[in-house]
């Protein structure tokens, strides 16, 4: 294998550049994968469609609503389903 000249091998500068990149690339996907799965839970709550809701907006409804859904759960397992009630 051929040495390489002093021109050649990469300088920490070019190394860190790099690694900072490929970070950033990672980042950039991490953040994308979390904002898909933030739009699909936001398509599964309940709300006005003309809202545009923030992922906070988002986070907090879905929140309500499985609370929500868990105490109609726990009320039907209680009363052995005796009482039917709808959902929101």
């Amino acid at each position: 294998m051929p040495e390489m000249t002093e021109n050649e091998m990469p300088t920490k500068k070019q190394h860190r550049k790099k690694n900072r990149e490929t970070h950033n690339a990672v980042e950039r996907h991490r953040k994308k994968k979390i904002n898909a799965g933030i739009n699909r839970i936001g398509e599964l709550i309940p709300c006005s469609p003309a809202l545009k809701q923030s992922k906070n907006m988002i986070l907090d409804q879905a929140f309500k609503y499985i609370t929500e859904l868990k105490r109609q759960n726990d009320e039907l397992l209680l009363n052995g389903g005796n009482n039917e009630q709808g959902f929101y």
